[in-house]
This record gives C-alpha cells, structure tokens and sequence, in this order.
C-alpha cells in the first residue's frame, strides 16, 4: 500500500503524505516527489546499482513544517542539479522537529515525467491523528 497518495488541484500539485512517525513520512514524502518527477520509477534500482550517488544532509529549520518544505526542496535542487532520482537511505530527526540528518541515494535518470518548481507553504498541514502523521503538501509546478 502506497503511503501517499495525489490530492486534485487546479493549477499545482497536491499530495497528502503519511507514516508512523515524522520520519517514515519525510521519506514517504521524498518518494513520492520521486514517483511524480518520473512515472514508473524502480526505487530498487538505488539500491542494487554501485553507481549510484549518496548525498549527505543536514537541515535546520525554525519548525517541523519548514523542515519539511526545506528538506523537500534541498532535494528538488540535488534532482534538477544531478539528474538524478533520490530515496532515503536514512533519516534521523532532532528531537524538537527543527533538525534532521539524512543520507539519500540517487539513480541517474535520462529526463523528467512533471517538472516540479518547489513545495510550498501553501496550504501546508502537517499534524497526527489517531498514531498516524500526515502531511498535505502543495508543490508548485
């Protein structure tokens, strides 16, 4: 079961995000920027392929919301700059939600399916219901 899934809107794109914990949905949130940026995407191919590049970050933001738009965003750039389709190795978040360490692995690709500008603050909702987090998230396309 994928654990996101497109929302409709009119002029960019919409997604609603989801995981255990803030962790599980930032990476959830990175493959499914991935999955739209190139349509039929094999994530295993970053595993099993040597060749593959490995990013290292380090994000500080003033809260949870803007890490996640920062995040997501440091990760569009690396795509665009690299050509490259990026999974989350891992990702490790401070405990007051304002800071993350994570190491992404990056599959060349040839082109771009959806050319995605950058996720947005705009109608950005990030919160926890029932255990569960979720994250709608606007991308400007």
């Amino acid at each position: 079961m994928k654990k996101y899934k497109i929302l409709e809107h009119r002029a960019d794109l919409k997604m609603q995000v989801f995981g255990k914990d803030l962790a599980e949905l930032f990476s959830n949130a990175v493959l499914a920027l991935s999955d739209v940026l190139k349509h039929n995407t094999n994530h295993a191919k970053a595993d099993a392929n040597s060749a593959n590049r490995r990013v290292k970050l380090k994000i500080k933001a003033a809260d949870a919301n803007s890490l996640l738009v920062d995040f997501l965003n440091e990760i569009l750039t690396q795509s665009q700059t690299d050509r490259r389709l990026y999974k989350v190795s891992s990702l490790k978040l401070r405990d007051d939600k304002t800071g993350l360490e994570a190491e992404l692995v990056g599959c060349a690709i040839d082109r771009f399916d959806e050319d995605i500008k950058a996720a947005t603050y705009h109608d950005l909702e990030l919160k926890k219901v029932d255990g569960e987090w979720s994250a709608i998230i606007l991308f400007d396309i």
